[in-house]
């Protein structure tokens, strides 16, 4: 541009606008990005730890009439309970960005599944989960 050129202002202007524009884009783009994965992130992680409570119940009740009838529980539920057991004691909490969360979660709920199973026990968990996963 040279100086005698009364437009190139002009044309500088719109220039600096268009990426004054980009940046504030950016900007608030980042903020309500992070603002919506954080409250996913809680409606999630509140899903999982429901979850895993109910699991957790259930093996505490299972283990409380085993407590009360030895003969309760066979020798094989005895061990996928003892699974389900170990599999909740080392679930990985404290970190929700290890990609093998949801891999122990699906080890732990086909566990659970198994044990429920063998012991005639009604799964309403599932269904109302498995309802509530595919309504809007």
């Amino acid at each position: 541009m040279s100086d005698d050129d009364i437009f190139g202002t002009t044309l500088g202007v719109e220039e600096a606008s268009i990426q004054h524009g980009h940046g504030d884009g950016i900007r608030d783009g980042m903020a309500i990005g992070y603002g919506e994965g954080r409250e996913l992130g809680l409606q999630k992680g509140y899903e999982m730890g429901q979850e895993l409570g109910f699991y957790a119940g259930c093996a505490r009740m299972w283990r409380a009439l085993q407590a009360k009838d030895p003969a309760f529980l066979s020798e094989r539920q005895e061990r996928g309970l003892a699974a389900v057991e170990d599999m909740l004691r080392s679930f990985p909490l404290l970190n929700p960005q290890d990609e093998s969360l949801f891999d122990a979660l699906e080890r732990l709920r086909g566990r659970f599944k198994a044990v429920a199973s063998g012991l005639g026990c009604l799964q309403d968990y599932f269904r109302e989960a498995a309802a509530d996963a595919t309504s809007f």
